[in-house]
């Protein structure tokens, strides 16, 4: 999984670490499974089915404290390579399903920079909506980049 986030953050700057930031943010030693109950966040892996190498990855986290259970944020990104093969979607669609139908909460929000209008689309499609701006969502080479603020109803999608 590392090798893969060094290999995308070198693809865009859109992704919240810079590269050097990396080895220092993942420390594979505090990754551990909580039970259902106490689980903040869930990541899923699509992989290339003849390599086995990852090439995308989502990931859904809840807060734990009581006011904000019933919504969730997601994070996404996929390999520049795979761009086109609706693995976005794919991830997308697994970390909805895991916030309405396990976690039983009722919306989902991401955030997403101005620029990244493949993304927005993207989004858009999934049943996003854009709810709000953020002034500086990153900071990319010196520079402020502005963001929107996107949610997902899901109250009515629960099973």
């Amino acid at each position: 999984m590392l090798t893969y986030i060094k290999k995308v953050s070198l693809q865009t700057n859109f992704l919240g670490l810079e590269p050097k930031e990396i080895d220092a943010s993942f420390n594979l030693k505090k990754i551990h499974h909580l039970n259902d109950n106490l689980e903040a966040s869930v990541s899923f892996i699509a992989r290339d089915e003849e390599s086995s190498q990852i090439i995308g990855l989502a990931q859904i986290a809840r807060k734990l404290r009581i006011r904000f259970r019933n919504q969730a944020e997601i994070a996404i990104s996929v390999d520049k390579e795979y761009w086109n093969h609706h693995i976005g979607s794919k991830l997308i669609e697994a970390c909805i399903d895991q916030a309405a139908n396990q976690w039983k909460i009722d919306g989902v929000y991401l955030e997403v920079l101005s620029d990244n209008q493949r993304a927005i689309n993207l989004y858009k499609k999934q049943g996003f909506e854009i709810v709000g701006d953020l002034p500086i969502l990153l900071t990319i080479d010196g520079n402020n980049k502005s963001g929107k603020m996107m949610f997902k109803n899901l109250k009515k999608i629960k099973v």
